[in-house]
């Protein structure tokens, strides 16, 4: 067995050293010993703008303005108060672009106006988009995908997934960060990346593997409990936590060897092996909804297309010939439609997400209960965006912590009362997942006055 030496060790933690990653282990801990059910979060983050017409429901009628950065974009929210709607109300449908959706309807939240001025607009928002600041920043911070993950962290903390403009590097660093100039590898390579995720599960002899590891960290655990006798009050019961986590680490190894091989999918050559970008994208949602099911992760994020420059992937699997930077632009025919297709095929892949993870019992209902689906694009509300407006989906409701399904929840105009930012709706998810955090990125210095940018969005939080 090997011995840790143990003067390294409480050196290591004398310095703080294992506290960022043994704190939400604690947390996880406490969760789980009081019978509370993981969270799960997965974020669709599409390139190149989802414009709000895509997003408004038929039968819901939509005020506008002129935008107010740019005349030749389309036109933004004019909201002059809250709008909000069941989306199954008689005469309301989803529109077009969202019509796969349709039969998750009672799951589904259109969110409408919500600002994101800080992060700068343009063709990417980059890492921004998911952390709430400006774009030009690279990777400032910490995005709300790698924060929740730290909040609620599975055997794997964080999958995330991509395609990208270039389909050749295996790895893209694309949206995500777990802090500042931390970004976060998003496997291209459906391959690759399955067997990062099941190899170990389909492969080799897991369980001696998996209880060897357990027994070096039973041991340190053990280790840690017999010298806190020695020390003060204050600092035992610091150390009594880091044999807590140590011993969550041991049990959270040895579920690696409790995953049964057989709910995880052989892997299909068709779609994991080709070079087509929507197989690549079709594989890589098929591996979240495994990774979730068998409990590896419980955070998933799926780029396509995210992050400079690669909103200039070309969708060759759905017909289309040339890339989303010209469609984006309108420069050729049909530029609407092949725009509408894309689209549809990414809610498609969402709504199949759905239906794999409402398959799988959970307590009283399924495993979808208790997952939050958040879709968005990097680029905001347009092609060049201006992020006076970012259309959201949100499907699912975390077991009940967020006021969602079945809504259209369109906030107030930029600058008007009752406005929010894409900043307020990440610090609602945190609240939900049980961070009381009053605000998350980058405070928009041009709201003033009524404009409230702290705290969560109470209309979205039960």
């Amino acid at each position: 067995m090997i011995r840790l030496p143990r003067r390294s060790f409480l050196k290591a933690l004398s310095f703080g050293a294992s506290a960022p990653l043994l704190s939400p282990l604690v947390a996880r801990l406490q969760a789980e010993s009081r019978g509370v059910k993981p969270m799960r979060f997965v974020f669709v983050v599409e390139g190149n703008g989802f414009p709000a017409v895509q997003a408004q429901p038929v039968g819901i009628v939509r005020p506008e303005m002129p935008n107010l950065r740019n005349a030749g974009a389309s036109k933004q929210n004019g909201a002059e108060a809250l709008v909000d709607q069941p989306l199954s109300a008689p005469g309301v449908s989803l529109p077009e672009a969202l019509a796969p959706l349709s039969r998750h309807l009672r799951r589904l939240t259109i969110l409408q106006g919500l600002s994101g001025r800080v992060c700068g607009g343009g063709h990417s928002n980059d890492f921004g988009a998911l952390g709430a600041y400006s774009a030009r920043a690279g990777a400032k911070d910490i995005t709300i995908d790698a924060a929740l993950a730290r909040a609620n962290p599975g055997i794997f903390r964080h999958v995330a997934l991509a395609i990208a403009r270039d389909p050749k590097p295996s790895i893209v660093y694309c949206c995500s960060a777990s802090g500042p100039d931390q970004k976060v590898p998003h496997y291209q390579d459906p391959a690759l990346a399955y067997n990062m995720l099941f190899g170990r599960i389909l492969g080799g002899n897991t369980k001696a593997e998996v209880g060897t590891q357990s027994m070096v960290l039973d041991f340190m655990a053990g280790d840690i409990r017999r010298i806190k006798g020695q020390l003060p009050r204050e600092d035992a019961d610091k150390l009594e936590r880091y044999a807590e986590a140590f011993a969550s680490i041991a049990r959270r190894q040895s579920k690696l060897a409790d995953v049964d091989p057989h709910r995880i999918p052989a892997l299909r050559e068709e779609i994991y092996k080709s070079e087509v970008e929507i197989k690549r994208l079709e594989a890589h949602f098929d591996m979240a909804a495994t990774a979730l099911i068998t409990g590896l992760t419980n955070t998933v994020t799926l780029a396509s297309g995210a992050g400079s420059p690669n909103f200039e992937v070309t969708f060759k699997g759905l017909g289309i010939t040339v890339d989303k930077h010209q469609i984006g632009h309108r420069s050729v025919e049909g530029a609407e439609k092949m725009e509408l297709k894309t689209r549809q095929f990414h809610m498609e892949l969402i709504a199949k997400l759905v239906d794999r993870l409402e398959a799988v019992p959970e307590g009283k209902g399924t495993m979808m209960d208790n997952t939050v689906i958040v879709y968005l694009s990097d680029s905001a509300e347009n092609h060049h965006s201006t992020c006076y407006e970012w259309p959201m989906l949100v499907l699912g409701n975390l077991g009940g912590k967020l006021k969602a399904g079945d809504r259209f929840v369109n906030v107030p105009k930029y600058g008007e009362k009752g406005h929010r930012t894409v900043a307020g709706f990440f610090t609602t998810l945190l609240h939900a997942a049980g961070v009381q955090v009053n605000h998350f990125g980058q405070q928009d210095p041009e709201l003033k006055g009524a404009v409230v940018q702290a705290g969560p969005i109470g209309e979205l939080l039960a």
